[in-house]
């Protein structure tokens, strides 16, 4: 198996990931724009090949690495990175090289809180009431169906940056005042637990590791 990884030295501690990638027997192949100097000698032992880009943001580099790797090491079978920064540019390099995994159409769904919250309501899981609102009179019609409080927050993001609670027209109104020029989803604050799952599934989406946290 010829697995590139994405910046394979970051974060720091995840280079084991590397290093059992090559244990279990496949050509780890590191793409990045670390010198290769720095890296961790651990990494440095598991990786077949590096390949350093002068900058991860240029598609062309990225696209003459692959194919590098390509005509060395014959067809890509997986391409990742354990950093959401790259997300959609995992998707790209995937579509363009005919990579399994996540491909740019599935990125919506996938980056997008509106998006998701469609899946979500096709599988027939219950979700807070929201919509993105581009307008102050947007959020007033949402309010008028849900009432305050409500949650701000952007339509892609990560953690809790930039998220705010609203409890009452003029802090709606100071929102939109300082409102960042992104796209942001408004939805009902629910009270409760917050319980989270997290799953990995092999390529017949059957689970074969899963865990959860309340």
């Amino acid at each position: 198996m010829n697995f590139v990884y994405l910046s394979p030295h970051f974060p720091p501690n995840y280079y084991q990931f590397c290093v059992n990638l090559r244990q279990l027997g496949a050509n780890v192949l590191g793409l990045a724009d670390e010198p290769y100097d720095l890296l961790n000698p651990g990494l440095k032992d598991a990786l077949t090949e590096y390949y350093k880009v002068n900058d991860m943001h240029s598609y062309d580099e990225l696209l003459r690495a692959l194919g590098y790797f390509t005509h060395h090491y014959g067809k890509i079978d997986r391409i990742d990175s354990l950093n959401e920064y790259w997300l959609e540019t995992e998707a790209e390099l995937r579509t363009d090289f005919n990579i399994p995994g996540l491909k740019t159409p599935d990125m919506p769904r996938i980056k997008r809180k509106s998006h998701m919250k469609q899946a979500y309501i096709k599988a027939g899981i219950p979700v807070a009431r929201g919509k993105v609102v581009h307008t102050l009179a947007d959020a007033r019609r949402l309010i008028r169906e849900v009432d305050y409080p409500v949650v701000a927050k952007p339509d892609i993001g990560v953690g809790a940056a930039k998220t705010y609670k609203i409890h009452n027209p003029d802090e709606l109104q100071k929102f939109f005042e300082q409102k960042p020029p992104i796209d942001y989803i408004l939805e009902e604050f629910i009270l409760g637990s917050i319980c989270s799952f997290d799953g990995l599934a092999d390529g017949d989406g059957n689970l074969v590791f899963y865990t959860a946290h309340q």
